[in-house]
């Protein structure tokens, strides 16, 4: 049998694209990763697209995908622009980082990140969202309309810096500057440079570039306060482990014959802190949005916090988390249809066969991991918004596809988010507090809240009223009842 012939990069279908500049302009803006997916409807699951003088691989197929995830980081790893991009302005952390590189940092932070570390931390992080629950009632007693994004991204800061570095910044009370605001005008920054033709900062500084420097200087300033703090306080109780993630790199640090240097300690800490308040906090905005739009939605989950909290006004016990599957199941669904993260850009580091067609070492790939968990053959009614399939079905119901393997919020394989216990923990106890004790009003125009990717994705504008709550009887307590767990009807969102 003749063996069969692999077609080459080149040989894929794909867009025209234009001399010299290849797709640039079409990718440049804050939309790319719609007009990726639009391409792989029409291209198929492999097709090539041009950046420049460079030629890409875009993936569309679950299952290629799979094994891509599973096979990193000895097969597969991040884009080398993507590197280097956040090695310019000094933030190459767990996230960018590679080899050995990698595998130490992420030790660290699934240390920080155990289960017993959150168990332990859950009354912090109580505290923390009862502090979101204040702000949340002066704005609703002044009438205030609320930027949720921002106030999630808030919370998120105080969260992640208190658990990996044992400090609390308190940026949901403070006013005037924060660090929160610091960073938020990194990712955009960002963004920009990860479509160049050329890297054109290197030579001169533009206004936007002039504002990433100045983002990111204020950022290092926050965090080498936080670092010197922390060594003092390690350095007067000597007799005590590490206690969170900063402590744990310190000690690393000093240990003889690490090659871990100061610039190595910021860039680490800096990206986690990036990291952990991003993508938090832009999924619970993904999920407030729904329950904008899903106001039958919003009141069964209500009712599922009622009976398990009331008269409490948020979570109390950690052990409560984990029982309330419709919440859950809402979350899931905005998940699937709004990850932060729908795309992945990496690079192949040996040759491999996918689809066909040889990918050589060196080829760099982009990884459609939205695209797969929207498609009817994984999930029924791909493009319509129905929580009801993440919940068990009636016996006799008949079957549908439900490929959850498909779903991947968190990555998949080694490299998935060492965060997403704590992440979840973080979106349960917001929401269970905000049903629990507001009513929500869009304000603005009526359009519709549009995706915008700045290193990960999240709402242009969600801008909201909320009302305080007036707990009665007849909808603060009691157990739910058949009619409220009744099903929500499928709703098409895509």
């Amino acid at each position: 049998m003749a063996e069969r012939q692999l077609i080459q990069p080149r040989d894929l279908p794909g867009p025209y694209s234009p001399p010299l500049i290849g797709h640039l302009l079409q990718l440049a803006g804050q939309q790319f990763h719609l007009t990726l997916e639009r391409w792989a409807e029409r291209y198929g699951p492999l097709f090539q697209i041009s950046l420049g003088l460079s030629r890409l691989v875009v993936v569309s197929d679950h299952e290629v995908i799979q094994r891509i995830l599973e096979q990193r980081p000895q097969s597969f790893r991040r884009n080398r622009v993507v590197e280097d991009r956040f090695t310019e302005i000094g933030i190459n952390g767990l996230f960018t980082a590679e080899g050995e590189d990698w595998r130490q940092q992420r030790r660290t932070v699934v240390a920080a990140l155990s289960r017993t570390r959150l168990a332990n931390f859950f009354p912090k992080l109580r505290t923390t969202t009862a502090r979101l629950q204040r702000r949340w009632e002066m704005a609703a007693n002044r009438s205030q309309s609320v930027d949720i994004c921002r106030d999630l991204t808030r919370f998120t800061v105080d969260v992640t810096m208190q658990l990996a570095f044992g400090v609390d910044p308190n940026t949901l009370e403070t006013p005037g500057p924060v660090i929160q605001q610091h960073l938020e005008k990194i990712g955009p920054g960002l963004q920009r440079r990860f479509f160049t033709l050329f890297p054109y900062w290197r030579l001169i500084r533009l206004p936007p570039d002039r504002a990433l420097d100045r983002a990111v200087k204020a950022v290092e300033r926050e965090v080498e306060v936080i670092v010197r703090t922390t060594r003092e306080r390690m350095a007067a109780h000597s007799d005590h482990g590490p206690t969170n993630f900063l402590e744990a790199l310190l000690t690393i640090a000093e240990h003889e014959g690490s090659n871990l240097t100061s610039a190595d300690l910021l860039a680490h800490t800096s990206q986690l802190l990036l990291a952990g308040e991003d993508t938090t906090a832009y999924t619970m905005s993904w999920i407030v949005h729904y329950l904008v739009k899903f106001p039958e939605a919003f009141a069964r989950i209500r009712r599922e916090v009622d009976a398990l909290i009331a008269p409490a006004a948020a979570l109390d016990k950690l052990e409560q988390a984990i029982h309330l599957p419709f919440l859950d199941a809402f979350c899931n669904e905005v998940m699937r249809l709004k990850p932060v993260a729908p795309n992945m850009a990496l690079e192949a580091l040996e040759n491999t066969e996918m689809l066909g067609c040889l990918i050589p070492k060196g080829t760099k790939l982009f990884v459609l991991l939205r695209y797969a968990a929207t498609r009817e053959e994984h999930f029924a009614g791909g493009d319509c918004f129905d929580p009801e399939r993440w919940l068990p079905q009636p016996v006799g119901r008949g079957q549908h596809p439900h490929h959850t393997q498909v779903f991947a919020p968190f990555g998949a394989g080694p490299r998935i988010c060492p965060g997403s216990n704590l992440a979840m923990l973080e979106i349960r106890a917001v929401l269970a507090m905000l049903c629990r004790n507001f009513d929500l009003e869009s304000i603005g125009p009526d359009k519709e809240v549009r995706e915008q990717m700045a290193v990960v994705m999240r709402p242009d504008y969600l801008h909201l009223r909320l009302q305080r709550r007036s707990l009665t009887s007849s909808d603060a307590t009691g157990p739910l009842t058949a009619t409220a767990a009744s099903p929500l009807g499928a709703s098409r969102d895509l």
